[in-house]
């Protein structure tokens, strides 16, 4: 299914590998779905990637308060460590 999406692929392939607490499981068959974990990894909301483009995929990890790298094996801010993640708005 994911080849239907070739925007959504990119963002898997080439964008999750630069957010920090951010990775990719493989289900067969199914649709694009980002699923958001607790602490106790519950899942708390789930997001269809279907309807968003690489970039909407891309600003919607950021607007949840995860960390995007320019490299891979970059660092990651000591706020951007661990969660709480959620919505950020810019003042």
């Amino acid at each position: 299914r994911l080849n239907r999406y070739p925007e959504v692929k990119r963002f898997i392939f080439d964008d999750i590998p630069l957010f920090h607490n951010v990775e990719f499981k493989s289900v067969p068959g199914a649709s694009p779905n980002l699923y958001f974990l607790n602490a106790q990894d519950e899942k708390v909301e789930t997001v269809d990637l279907t309807q968003l483009d690489r970039e909407g995929c891309n600003q919607l990890l950021i607007r949840k308060g995860f960390f995007k790298r320019n490299n891979p094996g970059d660092g990651v801010p000591p706020q951007f460590k661990d969660g709480p993640y959620g919505e950020h708005v810019e003042l």
